[in-house]
């Protein structure tokens, strides 16, 4: 096999794989608080955090070695975590401590 020829399968196996995983999922902040308590996505599934609010969130995901802090989030702006290691994270909103959401990831 030529290098083309086994660039190209690798890319298949690469795109196939991708296919298959999870759809992103999506969480809404509003009345100052997200749209579920309790969130259980597949390893490697994206969960779009997205600000349907009238005030500005500060998205923060804490758990199994992430700390991810989305800096000041708009209202209509998203935020898009990649949850890749499976455990628990805790979400919060750095602005309203009130809000929290906790991730199961399988």
């Amino acid at each position: 096999m030529n290098r083309a020829s086994l660039l190209c399968l690798v890319t298949a196996v690469l795109l196939a794989g991708a296919v298959r995983a999870a759809a992103p999922l999506t969480v809404t902040q509003k009345g100052l608080q997200f749209s579920v308590a309790d969130l259980s996505v597949s390893k490697g599934q994206i969960v779009v955090f997205v600000n349907d609010d009238r005030t500005a969130h500060n998205i923060t995901v804490t758990g199994e070695g992430l700390a991810l802090n989305g800096g000041l989030q708009q209202p209509g702006a998203e935020f898009k975590v990649p949850f890749a290691k499976p455990g628990t994270y805790q979400v919060s909103c750095g602005i309203h401590p009130k809000m929290k959401l906790s991730v199961t990831v399988k």
